[in-house]
């Protein structure tokens, strides 16, 4: 399969998990904002390699024919540090995550979580509007910060899945890329803009004239 149906399918898969998952506080207006939803899901899937992709597109694949929707376990996860009460109601109906699992998903973590500060500092205009970068920032523990998000994500991915993602990983850190900025440049040129700079400059204009 090209890695342009790969991401393809992936995000088809993906958007009907997103728009189906159940929510304690009901249905979110962005279930409904499918292109919103593409734009920032494929802007991440484009950082990772094909085998990577095959390996996530395979994971979800596998819950669906399970009935198992992997938007609503990642959101299930996020609870632990948001809402830490409710998610020890919950915590022991979720799909068991192996130690190897836990353990490659922290490493993959910590390259991620360097990756968003240097890129929030280096884009301070463009975070301003979204999640706070880690969970001690967040707003009251309530909104997920990036790292909670990312990490709970990464929870929801089978083994092999993970081991391909922290060889991309270190391949960037290894060639000096940040991913967490390659993302933000594949958001800004959805939203055409030439670079991340100049919606960085826009985004501060705004800021300094409200």
């Amino acid at each position: 399969m090209e890695r342009e149906q790969l991401i393809n399918h992936i995000l088809d898969l993906e958007w009907d998990m997103f728009t189906n998952a159940s929510s304690a506080g009901g249905r979110a207006a962005c279930q409904d904002d499918k292109n919103t939803f593409t734009i920032m899901r494929k802007s991440q899937a484009a950082v990772w390699s094909t085998d990577t992709l095959a390996g996530y597109l395979y994971d979800l694949e596998a819950a669906a024919q399970n009935n198992i929707n992997l938007m609503t376990i990642k959101y299930a996860h996020m609870m632990k540090i948001t809402f830490p009460d409710e998610y020890e109601k919950i915590k022991d109906k979720l799909p068991p995550v192996s130690y190897e699992a836990q353990e490659l998903a922290q490493e993959i973590m910590k390259y991620h979580s360097k990756w968003s500060r240097d890129a929030a500092k280096k884009y301070p205009a463009l975070f301003s509007l979204g999640r706070p970068v880690t969970s001690s920032e967040s707003r009251g523990n309530r909104w997920a910060a990036i790292d909670n998000y990312l990490y709970s994500e990464l929870l929801t991915y089978s083994e092999a899945t993970l081991k391909h993602c922290l060889y991309d990983t270190l391949k960037a850190e290894k060639e000096g890329k940040n991913l967490s900025i390659e993302i933000l440049k594949n958001t800004a040129r959805s939203y055409k803009f030439d670079s991340l700079e100049a919606l960085e400059e826009v985004l501060s204009k705004k800021k300094n004239n409200s």
